[in-house]
């Protein structure tokens, strides 16, 4: 008798945490429009790099130089290749300008360069309401652009390969600098961000 009392008691314990589980999911899925885009991005991502990387840390020399100058094309390039060098892509060419202008909602820009596209070119919006978290998760996303492209992950579809974009921040391990910037500075809102970091976690 005892013995089916405590098989009952442990069900019910599983079925409190299943429904806990389910209602968490759907409340972090509300006002997440792009749940099945992020969740084909960590599957590509997963079949391609394995586990999620571990979390940046960058090089202190450079990020005191940034924090001091973050305008400063040298700063933002030392920046670039460090970020670079935590995805084990150190030997990839990169190049880093501060533009006053990108035009309307535009924060930074990508763009493959060199005679056979090896090298990559990043433009970085540097206005007078630009702060250091905002920059720096930009020049994340946009090395992030870079990473991809140069390791062939992406889809075919630019809104998918946006929110990729914006989820490799996080799978790579720049989810703290992506979260102090407080945007999602590609298609995902913070929110969005919220949700695929905790996507990642619990898929790990």
């Amino acid at each position: 008798m005892y013995a089916v009392e405590d098989l009952l008691r442990i069900l019910f314990a599983i079925f409190i945490v299943v429904m806990t589980v389910i209602t968490v999911v759907r409340k972090m899925r509300s006002g997440v429009k792009n749940h099945y885009e992020i969740q084909e991005s960590v599957d590509l991502l997963r079949s391609r790099l394995g586990d999620p990387y571990e979390g940046y840390h960058p090089t202190q020399h450079l990020y005191d130089n940034f924090q001091e100058d973050f305008g400063k094309d040298n700063n933002l390039t030392a920046m670039a290749y460090d970020i670079l060098n935590h995805c084990r892509k150190e030997s990839w060419n990169i190049r880093v300008s501060s533009v006053d202008n990108l035009g309307k909602h535009t924060a930074g820009q990508y763009r493959k360069s060199g005679e056979s596209g090896e090298s990559g070119e990043i433009l970085i919006r540097v206005g007078d309401d630009a702060s250091r978290n905002i920059i720096f998760s930009v020049l994340i996303h946009e090395c992030m652009h870079h990473f991809l492209i140069m390791s062939g992950i992406g889809f075919e579809d630019s809104h998918k390969n946006e929110v990729l974009t914006d989820t490799a921040t996080l799978y790579l391990g720049f989810s703290e600098y992506m979260k102090r910037g407080q945007i999602g500075v590609g298609y995902l809102s913070y929110s969005e961000l919220l949700y695929a970091e905790k996507l990642i976690r619990t898929q790990n």
